[in-house]
């Protein structure tokens, strides 16, 4: 796929899944950019300006970085998606993504698979 490669910030607080999640973007040809919490995602958010940030449904600071993101001036319309192959639906402004290939979707609407 021919595309301007994009910046994903993975915050994942377990060091394995989130090197599992790193190596699956990156061989996807995704820039990654990780931190493990809420403070590092709007640190990083803020610095490096990613296409997406890519997170879990158990991470202990989610509801605190969700506010935070929402309420940032430059960072409030910023995708933030949860992989999450049991519930594959919007939720509370959150996208569910079944697989690590609706990213491709998620982040290129008009290119096709």
């Amino acid at each position: 796929m021919n595309r301007e490669r994009k910046t994903i910030l993975v915050v994942e607080d377990e060091d394995e899944i989130g090197s599992n999640m790193n190596a699956m973007l990156t061989r996807k040809g995704y820039r990654v950019v990780r931190t493990s919490d809420a403070d590092g995602a709007l640190r990083a958010a803020e610095e490096d300006r990613p296409d997406m940030i890519l997170t879990d449904l158990d991470l202990p600071t989610l509801d605190s970085m969700i506010l935070r993101i929402r309420a940032h001036e430059t960072l409030k319309e910023m995708v933030i998606a949860v992989i999450d192959i049991n519930h594959p639906e919007l939720k509370d402004g959150l996208k569910i993504l079944n697989n690590f290939d609706e990213l491709d979707q998620l982040l290129n609407p008009t290119a096709q698979s």
